[in-house]
């Protein structure tokens, strides 16, 4: 059986991508880029609002009124709880353990949308990506030597001609609305170059990732980031300050996470 064929100009921009993931590879582990260091990475803002020009380009939000916000009194109902940055012990205060209290109560909270009856027009797209496929062949998204970084899910749509994935992220770094940690990029990047070489998607020329990066102390962002001919763009909102909970932060999050791909990435599989 012959490979499926691919056009030139898709495996001239897998090859550019490539390269820009060796070079960023090359940097120190507790390397952050600045926006104006990488000529082949076109940094933009993006807030998390449907109504803003600087909205997300391939995805769409969950409509608000379809999620219950979780303030003090869902937590009571749902016997949940939230681990402030004061509330760790301060020898454990590490930026890992610190997104690892996000990513409890996050995935707490989706889990309560996820297993229950969506109702119309909130129907959940996404299924988890197996990674250890080996056909697949997603390498390297972790990183297990200090500074350490990796995956705490990846989705797709499991249908159609959507190369769309949402993932969530943690770095063991602090960072700043000024830079970009090497960790949330090369998670990034490599999860991008894997997804691009499957058969399924060989008529795609863009793979959209809409990442949740967790990082220290106790901070949350969103990053999408996709190519555009040989550039990537790395599109990020500002850093959610997580230290106290934030209820109205965390509905946001779950509006974009079980929100639906904006349109096709290519022809009808």
């Amino acid at each position: 059986m012959s490979a499926p064929f691919e056009h030139p100009e898709r495996k001239a921009m897998r090859k550019s991508l490539r390269r820009l993931e060796r070079h960023i590879t090359g940097l120190k582990p507790d390397h952050q880029i600045a926006p104006s260091e990488i000529d082949q990475i076109q940094f933009m803002p993006m807030v998390l609002d449907e109504n803003s020009m600087d909205r997300p380009t391939f995805f769409t939000p969950l409509n608000e009124s379809l999620l219950e916000a979780p303030d003090d009194k869902y937590d009571e109902e749902n016997e949940m709880g939230y681990d402030t940055y004061d509330s760790i012990p301060e020898d454990w205060r590490d930026p890992k353990t610190c997104a690892q209290a996000i990513s409890i109560y996050w995935y707490t909270y989706l889990s309560r949308y996820s297993l229950g009856k969506q109702p119309p027009g909130g129907e959940i797209v996404w299924s988890p990506v197996e990674i250890n496929n080996a056909v697949y062949k997603y390498k390297d998204l972790y990183r297990f030597d200090f500074p350490q970084f990796g995956y705490d899910d990846i989705e797709q749509v499991a249908h159609g001609p959507y190369a769309h994935v949402m993932a969530t992220i943690h770095n063991n770094l602090n960072t700043d609305d000024d830079h970009i940690l090497q960790g949330e990029l090369l998670a990034i990047l490599r999860l991008m170059i894997a997804h691009l070489r499957r058969g399924r998607f060989i008529d795609h020329m863009v793979s959209p990732i809409m990442a949740f990066s967790l990082v220290g102390p106790q901070h949350a962002r969103v990053i999408e980031t996709y190519m555009e001919g040989h550039n990537v763009v790395v599109r990020r909102t500002k850093l959610y300050d997580l230290r106290t909970k934030d209820a109205a932060a965390f509905k946001t999050f779950a509006q974009w996470y079980f929100g639906k791909p904006r349109a096709p990435t290519g022809q009808s599989q």
